[in-house]
């Protein structure tokens, strides 16, 4: 039977000096419980101003992350990967706009919060029956350096927002730190590329997840595989340096899986690969971004 981690304490800073609480001997399944991204807070739309994270906070109470996990045997510059068995979400949810987050500011003057509930694998929202599309805001290795807030993303994961990392997703994190203190959260029921509003489908949920180690090889930046694509997860405040980053991180992927010299790997990145937006809320969150290219 897989171990199991409760949601009882989760956390909102992805950090190194966190005690674990779980212990795992790789390859193991676990199975985690996750909350919403006010953490069960928000249970009315009236409650949506009083349940707001600050953001002036160094971590903010928003994306909370269960966790983290010990892998024995995890050491800095190896693998961690996280291949996603299953996603069981809570039968309700909610999404939200606000005056001063997403790509379009003062589309509303006051917050506003939505419910709805999720039955039959759709969602009935507004009356439009949106079919599921479940995947996962936050999954990250602790950094060796500061703690992270689990709002925000950066080399270590943390808050990629990216619709990939969906069952059957195997995604690559770099060790940095010994046990690799792995953390995972943020589940949304449907969210769009781009995730415009600053809010997907936010709701809680119970996750199945391998995890195995590769001793070395660590990468700079994370990466992932589903059946028909890989990807590289990379990030920045300003949208031109994380395609950037991301177009140079598959770069040696590509010369390895394909056995081509760089410059063909950039040709074939042009010719053939797709950069793509996870999160695009702007400040104080950095824009995540992917870059796709076809499993051969």
């Amino acid at each position: 039977m897989p171990e199991t981690l409760s949601a009882e304490d989760v956390v909102y800073a992805i950090d190194k000096d966190v005690p674990p609480r779980l212990r795992l001997v790789p390859p193991a399944e676990v199975t985690i419980a996750t909350l919403d991204a006010r953490a069960g807070r928000l249970t009315r739309p009236e409650e949506v101003e009083s349940t707001a994270p600050d953001y002036r906070d160094r971590f903010p109470r928003a994306n909370p992350a269960t966790g983290p996990i010990f892998v024995e045997g995890a050491e800095p510059g190896d693998v961690l990967t996280a291949e996603i068995l299953r996603i069981a979400l809570d039968g309700r949810g909610y999404t939200l706009v606000k005056p001063d987050f997403g790509v379009l500011r003062g589309v509303v003057e006051r917050p506003v919060a939505r419910f709805a509930d999720v039955t039959g694998g759709v969602i009935d929202f507004a009356g439009v029956r949106l079919p599921l599309r479940p995947m996962i805001g936050v999954i990250a290795t602790a950094p060796d350096g500061d703690p992270v807030g689990t709002a925000y993303v950066g080399r270590h994961g943390g808050n990629l927002d990216c619709n990939l990392v969906a069952e059957g997703a195997r995604v690559h994190l770099p060790v940095r730190v010994p046990g690799a203190l792995f953390f995972i959260g943020d589940v949304h029921a449907t969210m769009g590329d781009g995730e415009v509003s600053g809010s997907g489908f936010e709701i809680g949920a119970r996750l199945t997840v391998k995890l195995t180690l590769r001793k070395g090889g660590a990468t700079e930046w994370p990466w992932l595989e589903t059946a028909d694509r890989i990807a590289t997860l990379t990030s920045a405040p300003a949208f031109d340096t994380a395609a950037e980053a991301a177009v140079r991180a598959m770069i040696p992927i590509l010369m390895d899986r394909h056995g081509v010299s760089e410059t063909e790997a950039y040709m074939l990145a042009s010719i053939r690969g797709d950069l793509r937006v996870n999160q695009a809320c702007r400040s104080p969150i950095d824009t995540s971004v992917r870059f796709e290219f076809p499993r051969l």
